[in-house]
């Protein structure tokens, strides 16, 4: 009996690389030793590689984060005015639509912004955390930045300045941010401290590139470097040493700023990269934001080993295991065509986001799937109705998405998606596909005494299980006659089968 229960602990150990321990671990088992430093490098090999003494996140950020699972990934900007895609629409633009889309500020004015809304809307959605965009690729700063850059501005004069100089635009050095637009409010600000107040994880995203100012006008190795409005392909470190250098200290004192005015807060999502002429100082930029706030998460983008986590972006890993990913990780996917909002956008049903909540979660990831509000601050009532329909399945089930962990094997089948409570007491199949009559599961093997019940199915919650066998084959469930009439299921999608006490079969569990 002994040498079951140690071969159970061995598999589930190499099978979940997520865990941080299992139930029953002593202090003198594994890497006890180790510090936990040495730990996190042993687990993730995407943390290898970063200055002896630096020190990722830890355990307790990422223990928390990864108990959230679910959250919101908000593209909020400029942009939003026209109803386009994040920064993307400059990408080979002419220089006209340049000059446009960077004087998009001047009319910029979200009036039916309400941040306690916003947090309602998640709450209701089941969110526990999202992640807002403080500046994207094209510069422009959601937060009252005191850094200064080269502007333009269409001239109050309009037309008629054009008649008489021929120039609708006028050159200006400003901040380029909220406080440049008729709004002028802290937008970063009022979603933090309503965060705070509804009790909500807090993610702030920034981006490595800015297309708008003249000092990061670089000619680096992007294929997206010609997109930049100060475009200057004989810009290198050695051609302008004191430009270049202006552009680094641009970030060091906009992420000081981010990460020295709002408090702590839970993840730093970086985006893009730097020139390979740069890569020392991106790394030198985390290494600051690691001593202003030692707890915070920050996304591997341009930093690579000296971040916390990754994010497939439009995919989903394949597996547990999947070699692509070497951090803990976090999906991110549009639920429409675009990130942002985009006036009459086709987005996928609500039954998507879940599916594909259950199938991440079941493999060990987070899961932030991507809405953008409206330029007026308001969200699409297509979107809040896809929100919503995930939040009402979670109020039923939640209890098999938060705080869940990997089981050995985490599918069987294509139907079939298993998580578990972190303390082992309780397996959750979560079946995507109505079971019918039974359900069968051949990789789990439950004892005498093991209760199974389905979540949210009331005549089972005062300690009553569904009747249940187990022979060589498996474990085969029964499903009451009165379920089979889909007006009488806990929900629309996605049935939970709670099982306790279980235990892994040792067969198949790759």
């Amino acid at each position: 009996m002994k040498k079951t229960v140690i071969l159970i602990m061995v598999v589930v150990v190499l099978s979940c690389p997520g865990y941080f321990s299992y139930a029953g671990e002593s202090a003198e088992q594994g890497k006890a030793t180790l510090t936990e430093e040495q730990e996190l490098q042993a687990m993730y090999p995407g943390y290898r590689g970063v200055d002896a003494g630096y020190e990722h996140a830890g355990k307790e950020s990422l223990e928390k984060w990864q108990d959230w699972k679910y959250g919101l990934r908000i593209h909020w900007g400029v942009y939003s005015v026209l109803g386009l895609e994040a920064s993307n629409p400059l990408i080979d633009a002419s220089k006209e639509f340049q000059k446009i889309y960077h004087t998009l500020y001047q009319m910029f004015n979200p009036t039916d912004f309400d941040a306690d809304e916003w947090m309602k809307m998640m709450k209701r959605g089941g969110m526990k955390y999202f992640t807002l965009t403080t500046k994207h690729a094209d510069g422009f700063c959601m937060w009252p930045t005191k850094t200064k850059q080269k502007s333009i501005r269409r001239s109050v004069e309009g037309p008629y300045k054009k008649v008489r100089t021929g120039r609708i635009y006028e050159d200006c050095v400003i901040n380029y941010s909220i406080m440049d637009t008729p709004y002028k409010k802290d937008i970063v600000g009022m979603i933090v401290k309503a965060a705070r107040k509804h009790g909500l994880g807090i993610g702030l995203y920034y981006n490595h590139f800015n297309w708008h100012d003249y000092d990061s006008g670089w000619a680096g190795e992007s294929k997206w470097d010609k997109t930049h409005f100060h475009y200057d392909p004989t810009f290198t470190k050695e051609s302008d040493p004191e430009r270049w250098q202006r552009f680094i200290t641009k970030e060091r004192e906009q992420l000081t700023e981010l990460l020295s005015n709002y408090g702590a807060f839970d993840l730093l999502s970086l985006d893009m990269h730097w020139p390979k002429a740069a890569q020392e100082d991106c790394f030198e930029v985390a290494k600051m934001c690691r001593k202003l706030q030692p707890k915070l998460l920050m996304r591997h983008r341009g930093i690579k080993q000296y971040g916390d986590y990754q994010t497939p972006e439009q995919w989903i890993p394949g597996s547990k295991t999947d070699t692509r990913v070497d951090k803990p990780w976090q999906v991110i996917y549009t639920c429409g065509q675009a990130f942002a909002w985009l006036p009459g956008d086709k987005y996928k049903p609500g039954s998507w986001i879940l599916e594909n909540l259950i199938d991440i979660v079941s493999k060990g990831g987070n899961f932030q799937v991507a809405f953008g509000p409206m330029a007026n601050g308001k969200w699409d009532a297509e979107q809040i109705k896809r929100i919503e329909y995930v939040g009402d399945w979670l109020k039923v089930n939640g209890e098999a998405i938060y705080k869940t962990r990997t089981w050995p094997k985490f599918y069987e089948g294509d139907h079939i998606r298993f998580t578990r409570s972190k303390d082992w007491k309780y397996l959750y199949a979560i079946c995507l596909k109505w079971p019918g009559k039974e359900l069968k599961l051949k990789t789990v093997r439950a004892k005498k005494d093991t209760k199974i019940i389905m979540l949210g199915y009331k005549p089972l919650l005062r300690h009553k299980s569904l009747e249940w066998d187990q022979d060589e084959n498996g474990l085969v469930i029964e499903i009451p006659e009165k379920l089979q009439d889909p007006q009488k299921r806990p929900c629309k999608q996605a049935w939970v089968f709670r099982i306790e006490p279980i235990k892994p079969r040792i067969t198949n569990l790759i």
